[in-house]
């Protein structure tokens, strides 16, 4: 794959910003599992939990490029915010896991990250973390850095076109996804295994 084709597929696949999450918890319970501090992954296990992020990031990005080819940007965000979660739901169900994606600052107040990754995410973790819960799921936790052609829909407010900023205004009018420099953290995709 090119640098180029890579970075416009990388732009498509976060222009929606958080608007893929399956988990709505806001606040941790004391029943929620916990990662189990110094806990390791096997190489098998990361594999299956970064093959179901590159799904998603994959089909998601795919639709994304259709709809901006047919109506730019502004109707790539209308695929976000109507298609975005059954995507997510698909690739889940395909891949046997729960998966989604939460941001630094939401566009989506539904997309807040599972229990398990709250605390990691207000500490804005920067690398990937691969661990264990203390239900002996498979977790991970996947930093996704704004590239320049995400700019248009999550850069400074100059740099967003009128379309793209109504477009935002109707659909995510608690949006809080915009003001990001390029290489920013943006957010993340958080991957959890589920027991079969």
């Amino acid at each position: 794959m090119t640098r180029c084709k890579f970075y416009s597929l990388l732009t498509v696949g976060l222009l929606c910003g958080a608007a893929v999450g399956c988990k709505q918890t806001a606040v941790e319970s004391p029943a929620s599992p916990k990662i189990v501090l110094g806990s390791e992954l096997t190489e098998e296990q990361k594999s299956k939990l970064l093959s179901a992020k590159d799904a998603l990031f994959t089909k998601l990005s795919g639709r994304l490029m259709e709809a901006m080819s047919q109506s730019g940007p502004a109707g790539a965000i209308e695929v976000c915010q109507t298609e975005a979660r059954q995507i997510a739901d698909d690739i889940g169900r395909d891949q046997n896991v729960s998966i989604g994606r939460t941001g630094v600052r939401l566009r989506n107040s539904a997309n807040q990250p599972p229990a398990w990754a709250m605390q990691l995410v207000a500490d804005k973790v920067d690398s990937p973390v691969f661990a264990k819960l203390s239900n002996d799921q498979t977790v991970a936790l996947l930093p996704i850095k704004l590239q320049p052609q995400c700019l248009m829909c999550h850069g400074p407010q100059d740099m967003i076109s009128a379309d793209v900023q109504e477009k935002l205004a109707k659909l995510y009018p608690q949006d809080q996804a915009t003001g990001f420099a390029e290489g920013e953290l943006r957010g993340w995709f958080w991957v959890e295994s589920i027991s079969e």
